[in-house]
């Protein structure tokens, strides 16, 4: 009788092709989502530093602008005084401007730091000393400005949400003073994640893209594995089916029936082993009716 196969070349083949179809696939899967992920994230990077600077251009220029149409309008009104140009509503207009969809500028005085114009109303005349404790990043980039110098940088505001974010700030000086003799300073600031928000959504983007590429190759992981199944599924069967049908045989021989038919072919190692068989076969048959015959030959 056959004994029954605990673990068998089934199980054994199925394991090895896992093995060998998906380890070097799920790393190639794995080396790919980094590789994305790590150039994704570089650009990306690249991308948002590159808008910012733009962007920290795009407040200087606007500055430097502002502060030219300022000199102007003092240079072509030399009688009046600071108390005459806060209460002029056109040089309050060019004094404060807006610079992209949130930011400002506004009009201090470059030797005290005291604010003359400001889209805050809270803020005019205030001497913005005052914020040192409150924004030390934002007083020293308006302390080196003080003395008619041209400063920037970038500082934390807290907005009213409590959510803290970056601006960046160019001051520069009005190379003009007005009749009482105040030399003014232009400061131009906004959030730079106005610039840099085309990145956040093309952020989205690529971080859709990559989802979508790790889906495909989880998709293209699990054909994989369902393909090795059927495939050792397949080639199991064709090697174990004869070994097993062999084994059935070689059970009927050793019951003593030597006249049993092996009925397969094949060109294969498995081929040999039937060949052997059908070899042993005949051997039996022929040992058995030779002691047959010498068991009824008379002893002499």
């Amino acid at each position: 009788m056959a004994e029954k196969v605990r673990f068998g070349i089934f199980p054994k083949l199925l394991i090895f092709s896992l093995c060998v179809a998906l380890i070097p696939l799920g790393a190639i899967v794995y080396l790919s989502f980094v590789n994305m992920s790590t150039i994704g994230d570089l650009l990306l990077d690249q991308g948002k530093k590159s808008l910012e600077d733009l962007g920290a251009k795009v407040i200087e220029e606007k500055a430097k602008s502002v502060a030219k149409q300022l000199e102007i309008y003092i240079k072509t009104h030399p009688n009046k005084t600071i108390a005459d140009l806060q209460k002029d509503e056109t040089f309050k207009s060019l004094a404060v401007q807006p610079v992209g969809k949130t930011g400002y500028t506004a009009v201090q005085n470059c030797e005290t730091a005291v604010n003359y114009f400001h889209p805050n109303p809270k803020i005019v005349n205030m001497d913005l000393h005052k914020l040192a404790s409150k924004l030390p990043q934002f007083w020293k980039i308006m302390e080196r400005s003080l003395g008619g110098h041209d400063s920037y940088g970038y500082y934390d505001w807290q907005d009213p949400d409590g959510r803290i974010r970056k601006k960046f700030m160019y001051i520069t000086t009005v190379k003009a003073r007005t009749a009482d003799g105040v030399r003014l300073g232009v400061a131009a600031t906004t959030y730079l994640d106005e610039f840099s928000m085309p990145m956040v959504k093309w952020e989205s983007t690529v971080s859709t893209f990559i989802q979508r590429k790790l889906r495909l190759f989880y998709s293209i992981i699990a054909v994989t594995a369902v393909a090795v199944v059927v495939a050792s599924l397949l080639l199991a069967r064709a090697i174990t089916r004869p070994i097993l049908y062999l084994a059935h045989v070689a059970d009927q021989i050793s019951t003593g029936k030597l006249g049993v038919k092996i009925d397969i072919k094949s060109s294969d190692e498995i081929g040999v082993l039937i060949t052997a068989m059908k070899r042993m076969q005949r051997s039996l048959a022929l040992a058995i009716k030779k002691l047959r015959e010498q068991r009824l030959t008379p002893r002499r």
